[in-house]
């Protein structure tokens, strides 16, 4: 699970922001959490924000930092990374920093991180807690690695753009540590459902499992038919791995339906809308977190959904009985519909603000406070946010304020004197019309 990740200069966000995944001490929604090892964490959080305000950022940061930590032993393919430091804020010339605190296999925690300038490594850490205390495992300045108080024979001094997890995780594959942290990324999962090229990438993915596996295509017909009343099967044309070799790999999806009279006729699957298209997709990324455990990270979540459809899915994580492995989902929306104290906790519910300098920062509702008071438990978030009271709103009236001085420049021009040809007589009574439309 995931129960940190800081993050600074990055993209939008200039200083150091952090989500937090650890429960706070609310007594509300108990089920909402994974209780493991006396620590409470949560299992969804929804990010909230006006367009431009830096949401999809904190996603993408999260992916930023597992692209940098994949290939980053392999030099001759295209790095995330542009040696122009390009996400860095503002492409300023100053190191862009990230960080995970996680919980691994076998219950432990780990703390991860790393910052970079330039596509160079300049610093690296890794540290595990015991007793509420982290421990070092390795520490790296610039090219100098120290794992515990040695230097590691032979990896004294490094490649400047290759992280240390990934490349002492395959010289020793016995290390259960750098094995824990360097998978738990690899289990890790970011979906921009904005990309056009979604769909084909996983397309292929999912066709084939449902024409090998028979248990994969029973649990995802269910899964679908929990919301589209209409659909009876799922197959796969060719229906064989020998005859989809033999069509050069390709496999078309067919959906049955039954029509009048019970006549089932198969469509094919890009005639389905595109909110059951959206959640055959999901399918397959869901169950993989649910069922193992993993961190799902989802752009758009609400995109093409109803709010019942993105309100079941926020139950499917939050439900015990379907998240036996604790898996996390957290995602950016403008869901307001599901955004009520009936569905979320209040450290479940996160905002994105971009300021007038073009600075985001990411604050929760559990700590947000009005007039040095916190928000209640009773509160209508919905309506509250919408009215903006949490900040995190797109600011519109400058547009309004825009209008109505070319409205009231109108009406001067249209009755204007002769008399009132001066410029600063025209000036004044401008002045005294956005007095009256400010009042």
């Amino acid at each position: 699970m995931l129960i940190r990740f800081g993050f600074k200069n990055f993209k939008s966000f200039k200083d150091e922001n952090c989500l937090d995944m650890e429960a706070t001490s609310l007594k509300e929604h108990e089920y909402n959490i994974a209780k493991i090892n006396n620590s409470e964490y949560l299992k969804v959080s929804a990010i909230y924000g006006a367009n431009a305000s830096g949401k999809t950022n904190v996603l993408q940061a999260f992916d930023y930092m597992k692209n940098r930590i994949l290939v980053s032993d392999d030099s001759k393919k295209n790095s995330p990374i542009d040696e122009e430091n390009i996400y860095s804020f503002m492409i300023n010339e100053e190191p862009i920093a990230l960080e995970v605190e996680i919980l691994a296999k076998n219950n432990k925690i780990y703390k991860y991180g790393f910052e970079l300038l330039k596509d160079n490594i300049i610093s690296e850490w890794l540290y595990e807690k015991r007793v509420n205390k982290f421990y070092s495992i390795f520490e790296r300045e610039n090219n100098n690695v120290t794992m515990k108080t040695n230097k590691i024979a032979g990896l004294s001094n490094i490649d400047e753009k290759t992280l240390f997890l990934n490349i002492y995780s395959k010289i020793d594959k016995n290390n259960e540590d750098f094995a824990n942290v360097y998978y738990w990324f690899i289990n890790s999962n970011y979906l921009d459902l904005g990309n056009p090229d979604f769909e084909g990438i996983i397309d292929k993915r999912v066709s084939f499992k449902i024409l090998t596996d028979k248990n994969y295509k029973k649990e995802l017909l269910k899964f679908i038919k929990t919301f589209d009343a209409g659909i009876e099967g799922i197959n796969t044309i060719p229906d064989s791995v020998e005859a989809v070799k033999n069509n050069n790999g390709i496999v078309d999806i067919k959906v049955t339906h039954k029509g009048e009279n019970g006549e089932e006729k198969a469509l094919p699957f890009y005639l389905e809308s595109n909110g059951t298209r959206k959640m055959f997709y999901l399918f397959d990324f869901f169950m993989d977190a649910l069922k193992n455990g993993m961190v799902l990270f989802v752009d758009e979540l609400d995109a093409k959904l109803h709010p019942l459809l993105t309100r079941y899915i926020i139950n499917l994580f939050h439900n015990s009985g379907t998240n036996k492995g604790n898996g996390q989902l957290i995602y950016s929306t403008h869901d307001t519909v599901n955004l009520n104290k009936d569905t979320f906790r209040r450290d479940e519910i996160w905002f994105a603000e971009k300021d007038k300098d073009g600075i985001s920062k990411i604050y929760s509702l559990a700590d947000y406070k009005i007039n040095d008071v916190k928000v209640r438990n009773d509160a209508t978030y919905n309506k509250d946010y919408l009215s903006g009271r949490y900040g995190a709103i797109p600011v519109l009236e400058d547009f309004n304020i825009v209008w109505e001085i070319k409205n009231i420049l109108e009406k001067v021009n249209k009755n204007e004197q002769a008399s009132d040809r001066n410029p600063m007589t025209k000036v004044y009574k401008i002045v005294d019309g956005l007095k009256e439309y400010l009042e």
